[in-house]
């Protein structure tokens, strides 16, 4: 499931609060059970010496310390009252063989007492064993031991029992308050962090909102993110662009308004288009006035090379080259080449100019690439490159001119092979695209275009290849653009190129689609 960045936003908050409470609480439980356990010690402890002091006049004014210890009065008053004292259970005298002597339950008096954990030795571990054993299934019984003496002598014991069920309701009591303000800590952050998620989050959404009516063609559309922070910049950003681009469209009215009407615009705009197709007649004019001549210089050059010194001679399989003749041969031979390059410059830009007759069918991408496989196979096997093609057949057809598109993909894919001399994978593939559209792409592993030439490879005549003309990607261009289609470049130095065509769908016709007519010439 993909979270937003809001709800990211808010768990993480919440998160990083959650665990520094359960920190924070873990640490805070530990020091008031310690403080409890402490403190209960302490009152043992103060039990255990009112309890000595009485024991050891006793026992020192008696010749049985043992009888003498459970008949006194004064020592069963203090053994009873320990009942009054924070957390204690029990208070006891035993002898040496831990038989109690007194007891402040008088029942226990003659009984054994088992052994148990001192409160010393809980107090001497870790904070988690102690909140273990206060927070144990069962609760136990610790004690506060201090040995009874006459002289050096050893004769019996005290023992205060402490119950950590009552410790433990104690330290319930003293974490319920910081309990509730974890809770509410928790929610108060993460109260903040949805507010504050909103906050930060809003330039984000209204600049997604602008880009998106951009992106449907809107105009004068303006982002309310102001501030001085990067958000601030982006929302001036986008703004500066929507005025650009509708400056842009309110441009061909008037060069010098801004405010035309939607007529005037449309006028200027037929306006502008008929100045270029008189542009174009005339430089086609001129190009075909330019091309006359030159025929005619190419044919006397001829006739003018046949009268040269040692032309006969050279005309003869076994004559050598007149020496004579050499220097006028090399300028003939120049003119000849120039010539030439001027006529293959007009007869491009005549192609390049002249209205094309397109046969408009129904045309299956998947037939048209797998007419050029065995020519681009062969070009590819050469230089020992892999062709893959992902072209599914099912793939509707797209209304065209077969031999033309075929004559454009192949450009594409003879040009990638040339780009790959030492060997790389040309793919083919096509797939649907949204509009009605389908998608045909042609990429290659190639060295790619440097990012200065990449504006300028659909340009006519310019080529980065040596001996190239220059025409190829402008012919394919053109043919694309006839076919009301797209096409974009992508590419990085070593990292390859790709070329990617998009070409409207046949129109249906009584619900179904028009089945692609063949696709040979």
């Amino acid at each position: 499931m993909r979270l937003s960045i809001k709800t990211r936003q808010v768990v993480g908050v919440t998160s990083i609060v959650g665990l520094a409470v359960v920190a924070l609480g873990g640490l805070y439980v530990s020091a008031v059970a310690r403080v409890r356990l402490e403190a209960s010690q302490a009152a043992g402890q103060l039990l255990a010496d009112a309890i000595y002091h009485r024991a050891r006049a006793v026992a020192a004014e008696s010749r049985d310390p043992y009888a003498a210890l459970g008949a006194d009065e004064g020592l069963r008053s203090i053994l009873e009252a320990s009942a009054y004292s924070p957390n204690v259970t029990y208070a006891a005298i035993v002898n040496t063989a831990d038989v109690a002597v007194a007891h402040s339950d008088a029942a226990m008096a003659g009984q054994p007492l088992p052994a148990r954990q001192t409160l010393d030795q809980l107090l001497a571990r870790g904070a988690w064993s102690q909140l273990r054993v206060i927070y144990a299934g069962q609760a136990a019984t610790l004690e506060i031991q201090r040995p009874l003496l006459v002289g050096e002598r050893r004769f019996g014991a005290i023992r205060i029992g402490v119950s950590t069920l009552l410790t433990r309701a104690d330290v319930d009591r003293a974490v319920a308050p910081a309990l509730l303000a974890a809770v509410l800590a928790v929610v108060g952050a993460s109260l903040a962090a949805m507010l504050l998620a909103r906050s930060l989050l809003r330039p984000i959404h209204l600049i997604h909102a602008g880009l998106s009516r951009l992106g449907r063609g809107e105009f004068g559309v303006t982002v309310d993110v102001t501030g001085q922070d990067e958000f601030g910049e982006i929302g001036g950003d986008i703004n500066a662009l929507s005025a650009q681009l509708s400056a842009g469209r309110a441009a061909p009215a008037d060069p010098g308004r801004q405010d035309g009407s939607p007529q005037e615009r449309l006028e200027a705009t037929l306006k502008q288009a008929r100045h270029l197709a008189a542009m174009t007649r005339l430089t086609a004019g001129i190009a075909h006035e330019i091309k006359n001549p030159l025929n005619a210089m190419a044919i006397h050059l001829e006739l003018l090379a046949q009268h040269l010194p040692g032309a006969a001679e050279e005309a003869r399989p076994d004559a050598g080259a007149a020496p004579s003749g050499d220097a006028a041969r090399e300028h003939v031979a120049v003119i000849r080449t120039s010539i030439a390059r001027l006529d293959e410059v007009i007869q491009g830009y005549l192609k390049f100019t002249r209205p094309e007759d397109l046969a408009l069918q129904p045309v299956s991408i998947s037939a048209v690439i797998d007419e050029l496989l065995p020519i681009v196979r062969a070009e590819a096997r050469g230089a020992g490159i892999e062709v893959a093609v992902d072209c599914p057949p099912t793939l509707p057809p797209v209304l065209g001119d077969a031999a033309m598109l075929r004559q454009a993909l192949l450009n594409l894919a003879l040009n990638a092979c040339q780009a790959m001399p030492g060997g790389g994978r040309l793919r083919m593939a096509a797939r649907l695209a949204p509009g009605r559209q389908v998608e045909i792409v042609v990429d290659d592993t190639g060295p790619g275009i440097a990012p200065e030439h990449l504006s300028h490879v659909f340009d006519l005549y310019f080529t980065t290849k040596s001996g190239g003309s220059g025409m190829g990607l402008s012919m394919v261009y053109r043919t694309i653009r006839l076919h009301d289609g797209d096409i974009e470049v992508e590419s990085s130095p070593g990292a390859g190129t790709a070329f990617r065509v998009l070409l409207p769908q046949a129109p249906l016709s009584n619900g179904r689609g028009i089945a692609a007519a063949g696709t040979g010439p």
